[in-house]
């Protein structure tokens, strides 16, 4: 993967600052385009010809265009085929410039990859920005003075459009989920491209295109079909995700969806896999609750032969790492994974610069447990208004307490997934000052509730949401702190469209016993060891909340006090932080998700307002 920065005006500092402030996520090679109207910056990881004729910016056959290119397309020998030009390289990149060269701004549509871009038109003076249809690959922007300013991390922008007002609305986000999602960013005036969005700026206008494409899957009319198609087309896609002119490793858990690569990587490759996993530093009462997933993932790895490296994580290492980590993360994200990401990604880097993981995997076939929650919540709803009422109000509260009967009742979609995902501890609405209305998330939202049932259209809506904007961000922003490239099959464009296809009692049946994804199990249960398959799902914990009350005590209390920072008091309650801090250590109230998103925010503002020029410089 790579950086890239740029601004539609003659500025090599500006853009030579955040390929500095950048190039952590290229470290191999840089470089700086420049005309009277654009200056474009990158910084390289080489993958894909490590030559220097993969160098960027690249410019096109007939010099018409000028691309910086973060990601990978892994159809692009495909599509070479089927152009007609004298190519220079051997790289994706100089593939999406003839692309443009062939078809013009409609040759995003022929695409297949994890991607975000910036192509300068120099005939129609005019700046193309592109990210892939998952949104695995961030890029952000900004427009001021009739410039726009973009980059692919929200910090370079921040430091250089000269914007530092948080955003209510995005904050708001954050304190309900953990992360901010939608197309706003935690700062006024800077915005992301969304997923499969393409925008042109062109004499101070900005465009915004979603290209359509067909993808061709075989046609599904049982579940028998689905059984023989879903193995046919993983394996096709961890082929094309395996392209690489370097080694590529894996993010192994205990799980059914990375253990499922590893199988079908080590059935495609010719080397041995280099595999990654990550164990908790707990004492001996806790290590099956904690570690369980690592143990099985060790386990496996011994099956399959690959090569297996282990990092310990304990509390010091999250003292030592969570500030590093916040800062390359741009946007306060309080998933308790986040600094166990950060050390898993630096301990891969020093051996592989592509990994894979599982992402999307529970999304695409159905697998976490609150699945079954919601096609009951659907086939219930689907009686007549009077029967439900009658049976609820039937119901006592010791068997079905008010939020399920809410949900079983007059919840509307939208209410029911937000019942699911936002922070219900009991001070996580109180602990900060805001009184921001939930509009523009229902806003967002809704519009992706929109599928044949209501377990597709909560799907969808995460894949949207929290896949994207918590998930893949950290999956990027971790991994791209140590140049280390992420790939995720899960989400491939042929999976997405096999998801769509397959029916929601495929997936995940309201008879099956807390075991989701059973279409995906049934289908490939010959590729994977007993010990992996007849696991009931558990998520991969950490231990924070055990933690919070031991050796990151101190710290805690350091960090969630007023004057840890200077003018983050206009955000918190500390009285109900407080509050809710002693709860937790009491035992009184279980509270730990809300006093990690205190910490963060603490950390996050001290670094990005106010002590953001020693960092940036």
């Amino acid at each position: 993967m790579c950086g890239i920065s740029g601004i539609t005006n003659k500025n090599v500092n500006i853009v030579e600052n955040m390929t500095d402030i950048t190039c952590h996520r290229g470290p191999d090679d840089r470089g700086v385009y420049e005309d009277e109207n654009v200056t474009l910056g990158h910084s390289r990881l080489s993958i894909q010809d490590l030559s220097d004729a993969g160098h960027q910016p690249m410019t096109s056959s007939t010099g018409r265009y000028v691309i910086v290119f973060n990601g990978e397309i892994y159809n692009f020998k495909r599509l070479k085929n089927k152009i007609d030009s004298n190519f220079k390289s051997i790289s994706d990149t100089e593939v999406i410039l003839e692309l443009f060269e062939t078809f013009g701004i409609e040759g995003v549509s022929k695409l297949s990859g994890i991607y975000a871009f910036a192509i300068w038109d120099k005939k129609e003076k005019k700046l193309i920005l592109s990210r892939d249809k998952q949104g695995v690959k961030p890029l952000y922007y900004s427009i001021k003075n009739n410039n726009l300013i973009f980059c692919s991390e929200l910090k370079s922008i921040f430091l250089h459009a000269g914007i530092k007002k948080i955003n209510p609305t995005a904050l708001n986000s954050f304190f309900k989920f953990g992360y901010v999602t939608g197309e706003q960013t935690i700062f006024e005036g800077i915005y992301k491209v969304m997923p499969g969005q393409t925008l042109t700026f062109q004499n101070n206008i900005l465009e915004k295109f979603n290209f359509s494409k067909n993808i061709e899957i075989p046609e599904i009319n049982n579940k028998n079909e689905a059984k023989k198609i879903i193995p046919e087309i993983l394996t096709s896609v961890v082929k094309d995700q395996m392209i690489s002119d370097v080694p590529v490793g894996l993010f192994l858990s205990g799980g059914i969806d990375s253990n499922l690569l590893l199988s079908l990587m080590t059935e495609v490759s010719n080397y041995k896999i280099n595999t990654y996993s990550s164990f908790f530093r707990v004492n001996k009462n806790d290590d099956f609750k904690f570690n369980s997933d690592a143990r099985i993932a060790k386990k496996s790895a011994e099956y399959f032969k690959s090569n297996h490296n282990e990092i310990i994580i304990d509390e010091k290492s999250i003292i030592d790492n969570v500030e590093n980590a916040i800062w390359h993360m741009d946007e306060p994200n309080a998933n308790s994974s986040l600094v166990p990401n950060y050390l898993l990604a630096k301990n891969a880097s020093k051996s592989n610069k592509v990994v894979l993981s599982g992402e999307g995997g529970d999304e695409v076939f159905g697998g976490y447990d609150r699945y079954k929650s919601i096609r009951i919540i659907d086939k219930f709803t689907h009686m007549p208004r009077k029967v439900r009422k009658t049976i609820l109000n039937l119901i006592p509260k010791s068997i079905l307490n008010e939020k399920n009967k809410f949900r079983l009742g007059d919840a509307s979609a939208f209410e029911i997934y937000m019942s699911f995902a936002v922070n219900n501890e009991k001070y996580a609405q109180s602990i900060h000052n805001l009184n921001i209305q939930d509009d523009y998330l229902e806003s967002f939202l809704s519009k992706y509730l929109n599928k044949q049932d209501l377990l597709a259209s909560i799907i969808n809506v995460e894949m949207n949401s929290w896949l994207l904007d918590d998930y893949l961000m950290r999956a990027d922003k971790m991994c791209m702190a140590f140049g280390l490239e992420n790939r995720v099959p899960f989400l491939d464009e042929r999976l997405i469209e096999l998801s769509n296809k397959l029916k929601s009692s495929w997936k995940y049946p309201i008879s099956s016993r807390n075991l989701g994804k059973k279409i995906l199990i049934q289908s490939i249960s010959n590729k994977l060891p007993d010990f992996v398959l007849g696991r009931k799902k558990r998520g991969w914990v950490t231990p924070l909340s055990k933690w919070l009350r031991e050796g990151l005590r101190d710290m805690s209390l350091d960090i969630i006090r007023e004057d840890y920072v200077s003018g983050s008091e206009e955000y918190l309650n500390f009285e109900k932080v407080r509050l809710a801090i002693n709860d937790h250590y009491n035992f009184t109230n279980y509270g730990v998700q809300t006093i990690w998103n205190v910490i963060t925010f603490q950390i996050w503002y001290k670094k990005f307002l106010v002590n953001s020029d020693k960092k940036f410089s």
